[in-house]
């Protein structure tokens, strides 16, 4: 019989505040004693966030690669505080991490294909730079067709 208490939302939940304040993902034995679950419960739980895109598990395994906002793995989108830093996906990705932070954030990146850094500053919620646009060449309604090459492009 599957935990009441696990359910997608509240493990989305849980990963998601995990990430925040830890900078990564509770693994599956520290999830199971998390939600006092199984590993198989844990494991069907995880798939089920996986079909309802709230996780993007590794090939053939269990493990969290994403969970959007965030990326487990380096990308070239690296967002930090000052004190603390994550990886994002893409620029979309990045924009609501800063949002779901609430605080002052600066997001690191280049500019497409270009090896230039720039760096791009949130405060009070606000993009302080002006003139940069985010292109997104894959349609949004084909983007989980291949979320990691969406989130890539």
């Amino acid at each position: 019989m599957e935990n009441k208490q696990l359910n997608t939302s509240i493990l989305h939940c849980t990963i998601i505040k995990n990430i925040i304040d830890k900078g990564y993902a509770p693994e599956l034995p520290e999830l199971t004693e998390l939600f006092d679950a199984s590993e198989d419960e844990i494991l069907r739980a995880l798939q089920r966030l996986q079909d309802e895109h709230g996780v993007v598990l590794h090939p053939n395994s269990a493990k969290i690669w994403v969970v959007h906002p965030f990326s487990l793995a380096p990308t070239n989108f690296l967002l930090s505080d000052g004190e603390m830093e994550w990886w994002c996906n893409c620029a979309w990705c990045s924009l609501g991490a800063a949002a779901l932070l609430a605080r002052d954030v600066t997001i690191t990146t280049t500019i497409g294909a270009n090896d230039r850094q720039i760096k791009m500053h949130i405060t009070s919620g606000q993009v302080v730079e002006t003139g940069l646009y985010v292109h997104f060449p894959i349609p949004m309604h084909q983007a989980w067709d291949n979320v990691i090459y969406t989130c890539s492009t």
